[in-house]
């Protein structure tokens, strides 16, 4: 089956309710975001790079990205803050929008864009947008190149990808794995001889400062990880995480074959649900699967799909993303979502 440009009649209703959800969440973070929400996360990024004495101080934004991600950083020094900022987000939106039609087609693009989960990420300034375009390159590339950006995106924001070298694996795609690590080790090196071992052991010990500032700021109302929702509802972390892990580990067991599309957001999926901290906004990363459930399928899988594009429900959508991933082979070929609107 091949998706149309316009539904059938049986996801229009989705449709049209998936874009009310989209429009009114996106209202809503304009409203409790603006202004006083805008480039938060972005101009830590930039003050990482450019004359920070201690990157990783203990103050009330702080960085807590991997050293590795530092490097990527570095192209910060040569732009003012809202400079920076303007040609950051551009350059997100670009990348997130090109990489997506390039693997989903454009219906499923000029979907997935609109999702509520794009502003959240838009907004601060976050690296979710070109992270899950790293991911995005990933799936639609020669093996070589496919573990290059998996490795690239893991270096900078290893919860969207943890779990990638175990996809690898087990779809045997062993030059990719390679390629991965090798991308990965040769950044964790080059990040070591130039900051310093001590960036390790610093980055280490504002971790713990990071998550009192989460729970402190009210922040994990935004939690989307089941590790990192279960203290805000009293509940112990350690076995949501396990429970995670678990759904992990089912969806992993289903991706043998799976077409590229499908492998992509099943490792994004995977990874959020086992990591100890995520946010919504890193479910851009699953958006445009969800927008071609939404566009493409029809009954459980279309409804599975609009709950988790609305990126407004913590694992709840994580779920309703694992039961999307979990199609057969035979339900959901790469040809089906390449389409244009």
């Amino acid at each position: 089956m091949r998706i149309s440009s316009l539904p059938q009649d049986e996801n229009r209703t989705l449709l049209w309710l998936a874009l009310w959800i989209a429009l009114s969440c996106n209202l809503a973070t304009l409203w409790t975001a603006w202004p006083s929400g805008v480039a938060v996360d972005y101009a830590v990024f930039w003050r990482a790079v450019n004359g920070q004495s201690d990157v990783y101080a203990h103050v009330s934004q702080p960085f807590v990205y991997p050293p590795t991600a530092l490097i990527w950083f570095q192209p910060l020094k040569l732009v003012s803050l809202w400079t920076g900022f303007i040609l950051w987000s551009l350059l997100s939106v670009g990348l997130f929008w090109a990489a997506t039609a390039r693997l989903y087609g454009m219906a499923a693009a000029g979907l997935a864009i609109v999702s509520p989960a794009i502003l959240l990420a838009l907004v601060p300034g976050q690296t979710s947008l070109l992270a899950a375009a790293g991911l995005f390159l990933a799936f639609s590339s020669p093996p070589l190149w496919r573990g290059f950006f998996l490795g690239a995106v893991f270096t900078f924001k290893p919860q969207l990808v943890a779990l990638a070298p175990l996809f690898l694996l087990f779809d045997r795609d062993l030059k990719a794995a390679l390629a991965m690590a090798a991308t990965v080790g040769c950044v964790v090196l080059l990040a070591t001889l130039i900051f310093g071992l001590s960036a390790w052991s610093q980055w280490l010990t504002v971790l713990p400062h990071f998550q009192q500032v989460i729970i402190d700021r009210g922040f994990t109302i935004s939690a989307a990880s089941p590790a990192a929702i279960a203290p805000l509802i009293g509940l112990p972390r350690l076995p949501a995480a396990i429970l995670g892990s678990c759904i992990a580990l089912w969806i992993l067991a289903r991706s043998r074959g799976a077409p590229p599309a499908v492998m992509a957001a099943s490792v994004a999926t995977a990874s959020l649900l086992s990591a100890p901290y995520a946010l919504k906004y890193d479910f851009v990363a699953i958006a445009p699967l969800m927008s071609a459930a939404i566009l493409g399928r029809s009954g459980r899988s279309a409804l599975a799909g609009c709950v988790a594009y609305t990126a407004t429900l913590g694992p709840l959508c994580l779920a309703a993303s694992a039961y999307v991933n979990s199609w057969r082979k035979g339900d959901l070929r790469a040809r089906d979502l390449q389409t244009t609107i």
